[in-house]
């Protein structure tokens, strides 16, 4: 039997089908406030994160590329309005902040926002939320949506800060067969590249045996190939320097895979549900179904699965082996404080 493995993000406060979009950014969103001082590091203003949609197919083993025209971009849950392409002003946010244009990353024409100005301050110290929505047409036209954090934290000293940079969105499919993941380290918004050190590793999700496992490779790129990945799997790089470790996750996606995991999110009566917790719905329950790519036939020889719950930096929030299925609760998210991952492998 071959092995099938997949996950999918709850969201704390997606209905899963075969198209999926996620939100992905060239530099890292997250901006350090020094107590007292009020300074803010790595700046927006010089880095200009660049944060565009990556939609998949998963049963087509295809990447598709968004409409052009007609997405909405929202900030903390307010619709950002744009004139001649920049944003104007909203609340505390100075107009300019934002532009709004099409670009070609990784070789699909998708729309874009870049964040042009610092958005922590020492008045605004709490993360924020970008939101995008838009519409994509495989032969018939489909409403997609993806939210991603920008990360907001005080500082009493010099901030590090890991990333990493990775070609094709991350998703290994029909045309690109391998992937090259680079881990970056800023420190006091500088890039570091001297004196790092970088050690590898990899999350294992099977029957027993959870956690981060090594991959023994220490240096700044690695190359991940098709082989290396059964349909999703979650990286990992800590990296040191001066005595100081920082780290950054990341998710590759293989679409060439023979077969598919839908996580198959219900209420407790089986009827589907947004992946969203909240006290309106406090409680998600995970049934698992395997499809074979090529027929889009579901495969039955599958009816147990290992689960493996985390926070965004990848540490266990519960788990569970050999089971038909699993329970995300609400107090997983708020022990998280945060959006959490559901890894699950069969």
């Amino acid at each position: 039997m071959s092995e099938v493995k997949g996950q999918t993000t709850i969201h704390y406060v997606k209905q899963g089908d075969s198209l999926t979009c996620s939100l992905r950014s060239t530099f890292p969103l997250k901006q350090f406030v020094t107590n007292g001082a009020g300074t803010v590091s790595p700046a927006f203003a010089t880095n200009k994160p660049c944060i565009y949609p990556v939609v998949r197919s998963s049963l087509h083993a295809s990447r598709v590329a968004p409409q052009t025209s007609g997405m909405k971009w929202y900030y903390n849950g307010v619709e950002i309005q744009f004139s001649s392409g920049l944003s104007q002003s909203m609340g505390g946010v100075a107009a300019g902040t934002f532009k709004s244009e099409v670009k070609t990353i990784d070789g699909f024409a998708v729309p874009t926002l870049t964040i042009l100005k610092d958005l922590a301050s020492s008045s605004n110290i709490d993360s924020d939320t970008i939101e995008f929505r838009g519409t994509v047409n495989t032969g018939f036209a489909a409403v997609v949506s993806a939210s991603i954090e920008v990360s907001i934290e005080q500082t009493d000293g010099e901030a590090y800060l890991a990333y990493i940079s990775i070609n094709n969105g991350g998703v290994i499919d029909d045309s690109t067969n391998s992937l090259t993941a680079t881990a970056h380290l800023l420190v006091g918004g500088t890039e570091k590249s001297s004196g790092v050190s970088y050690a590898w590793y990899k999350m294992n999700v099977s029957a027993g045996v959870d956690g981060w496992v090594s991959l023994n490779k220490t240096t700044q790129s690695i190359t991940i190939a098709a082989s290396d990945v059964n349909s999703s799997e979650l990286y990992k790089c800590v990296v040191t320097s001066g005595g100081k470790t920082a780290s950054a996750v990341m998710e590759v996606v293989d679409e060439t895979d023979i077969l598919v995991l839908y996580p198959n999110p219900t209420n407790q009566a089986g009827n589907p549900v947004p992946e969203e917790l909240s006290s309106a719905q406090p409680l998600i329950v995970y049934r698992p179904k395997v499809y074979k790519r090529s027929t889009q036939q579901q495969d039955n020889s599958f009816t147990r699965f290992n689960f493996l719950l985390t926070n965004s930096a990848g540490d266990e929030i519960a788990s569970q082996d050999n089971a038909q299925t699993f329970s995300v609760l609400l107090d997983h998210a708020q022990e998280a404080d945060g959006d959490l991952t559901l890894i699950i492998s069969a």
